[in-house]
């Protein structure tokens, strides 16, 4: 039997000729006051997900069929990911709006270099949202250490920590533990 090599059902639609060049476009920039750069903190389904403004205001950010189908392959939003919305006029206190742009590492960086524009807020936010993923990820439940407690600096030791010592070092019985 002969290898597939080209693909499955999906290879056509997914062909280079209907994806669009992302490279070639020119960043994206606010255009009036209701357009805005935001993180994407939490990805909540059914085509929403939650945003923090750079003025940390919380909304609800609805993704729209320009990120979905086809063009999602280049438009990814994931959480912790820096995008510009447009919010809504016709509501007095905001509480939804449209994503419009999803900005990648690259284009971040030449947000930065900009000096009339003012992201430092959400790439903290970014900047939070990775390194708390990172903690959760990596935390333990024991520290073993074989220094003394006073020698261990102060605020390395957690909040709620229990000293305990062991009768018998040779021996621990696992089922006990």
């Amino acid at each position: 039997m002969v290898k597939n090599t080209t693909g499955g059902t999906g290879t056509k639609s997914l062909a280079r000729k209907h994806q669009s060049s992302i490279s070639n476009e020119q960043l994206r920039l606010p255009e009036c006051d209701l357009e805005k750069f935001a993180c994407v903190t939490k990805i909540l389904g059914n085509g929403m997900c939650e945003i923090f403004t750079n003025d940390n205001t919380r909304l609800i950010g609805h993704i729209r069929n320009s990120f979905r189908g086809k063009n999602k392959r280049h438009n990814m939003i994931t959480a912790n990911s820096i995008v510009m919305i447009g919010l809504h006029e016709w509501e007095k206190t905001p509480k939804n709006c449209n994503i419009m742009v999803i900005y990648d590492s690259n284009q971040i960086e030449q947000l930065r270099n900009i000096p009339n524009i003012k992201i430092e807020h959400v790439l903290k936010l970014q900047l939070a949202g990775t390194t708390f993923q990172s903690i959760n990820k990596a935390s333990k439940d024991f520290d073993f250490v074989d220094e003394e407690p006073n020698e261990i600096a102060p605020q390395l030791l957690p909040k709620n920590s229990i000293d305990f010592e062991m009768e018998e070092l040779n021996q621990v019985n696992i089922d006990d533990i």
